[in-house]
């Protein structure tokens, strides 16, 4: 079933459902004069109907949704039958006289306000908790490709002839120190991430030609890398 189709078909049953009450209210008034207690009874049930279906209209669980969206939704859930019995509990009060129609009003204006909160926090809240996870991994993204980088490189690095042992050297130590490296709550640290890939694919690059017995630069580039690193050590949050 296509999104809009899901959609198509909820709203059917939301109509059939309002149906229904609409159906009941008719038949059950009769021909007789609605009483202002009758009305609050009837616009009570219709605001636990609405209650009841705004979980089909907003509550979409996917499986990948299990960490982040299903929490919030397991919120909304819970606080509809906690509503229907709070609700079901002013209407009897008003019913048994305990409560006066304006008493019954202000709590379930108050109700409504309490369930509606419930939502805010469910569905607003948590989606910004949603951004900050969706943040945090794009500062992680620049890092993991590093340090998956830099450990492969190693092993060209550990394979390079001893003519290569003063590169060999400088490139073991700074890629050690890539372990250490950290996500920072700014651009220069991106831009600093971005300029140590360029500066890893351009060793690998020169690794690779050295094993298949050209010549390559590898001092200066190996110097190169290991300033970056060094400067991108330097950034805190």
């Amino acid at each position: 079933m296509t999104r809009y189709q899901s959609l198509f078909f909820r709203f059917l049953l939301f109509i059939a459902g309002a149906g229904v009450i609409l159906l009941a209210f008719f038949l059950l008034r009769g021909g007789r004069e609605l009483t202002r207690v009758s009305a609050f009874v009837w616009v009570s049930i219709g605001l636990m109907y609405l209650v009841i279906a705004l979980p089909f209209f907003f509550s979409t669980v996917r499986a990948s949704g299990f960490s982040g969206r299903l929490p919030s939704r397991l919120l909304v859930w819970s606080s509809i039958p906690l509503y229907i019995m709070a609700s079901v509990m002013i209407i009897r009060l008003l019913l048994l006289t305990i409560f006066s129609l304006y008493m019954a009003i202000v709590a379930q204006a108050a109700l409504l306000f309490l369930f509606f909160v419930v939502i805010y926090f469910a569905y607003f809240a948590s989606s910004h908790v949603r951004n900050v996870a969706a943040k945090e991994a794009g500062k992680l993204h620049y890092i993991r490709q590093i340090k998956l980088k830099a450990q492969s490189l190693l092993l060209s690095v550990n394979r390079l002839p001893s003519d290569y042992e003063s590169a060999q050297n400088t490139l073991r130590r700074t890629l050690e120190d890539i372990k250490y490296i950290y996500p920072v709550n700014n651009d220069a640290g991106s831009d600093f991430e971005r300029k140590i890939l360029r500066s890893l694919d351009q060793l690998t690059e020169l690794a690779a030609a050295i094993h298949s017995g050209a010549h390559a630069a590898l001092e200066s580039e190996a110097a190169n890398l290991q300033i970056l690193v060094n400067e991108r050590k330097l950034l805190r949050n």
